[in-house]
């Protein structure tokens, strides 16, 4: 059987749009796929940020909780003693403490501007203890080793909350 040049053409453009219309589905198949994969990634990684927050502040609690003498420098700072009130170890061991605390709202801050951590979680940070005068000594003696964004950032969140 002699197939015309003619009819071979038409039969492969209507091949031709059937694999185009296959191929393009496909395509739309695969993204939508990719889609999905990522928004799960996406929550996921959310979660393992907000699990690692949420570790960071149980581990500062259990410090205070096991610790009677790390309780006892967290009660003179609530108290409003200031860092003259202190022996220069217990000084060094609450600005020890007290930078773990601020780096743990530095990392809250780095996830929030990378998009892995929503607003609220500043409400859950409990401000009071940055509120205090030994603290406030703290951040005054240390603020430069934080970027300058997170230092104005921090101020605001602390003076206005």
């Amino acid at each position: 059987m002699i197939i015309s040049l003619e009819n071979w053409g038409r039969a492969f453009l209507k091949n031709r749009s059937i694999i185009e219309v296959v191929g393009l589905v496909s395509v739309i198949g695969s993204l939508v796929f990719v889609g999905v994969e990522i928004k799960q990634n996406t929550a996921a990684v959310r979660g393992a940020t907000q699990q690692a927050v949420s570790s960071q502040v149980s581990e500062m609690y259990r410090i205070v909780s096991e610790n009677e003498r790390m309780a006892s420098l967290v009660n003179q700072a609530l108290r409003g003693d200031s860092k003259k009130d202190l022996t220069d170890s217990d000084y060094i061991s609450f600005w020890n403490f007290q930078m773990m605390g601020l780096r743990r709202i530095e990392n809250i801050y780095l996830q929030y501007k990378n998009g892995l951590l929503t607003e609220d979680a500043f409400s859950r940070i409990g401000m009071g203890i940055y509120r205090t005068k030994l603290v406030r000594e703290v951040w005054e003696e240390r603020r430069g080793d934080f970027e300058k964004d997170f230092v104005v950032f921090f101020e605001n969140l602390r003076d206005n909350e």
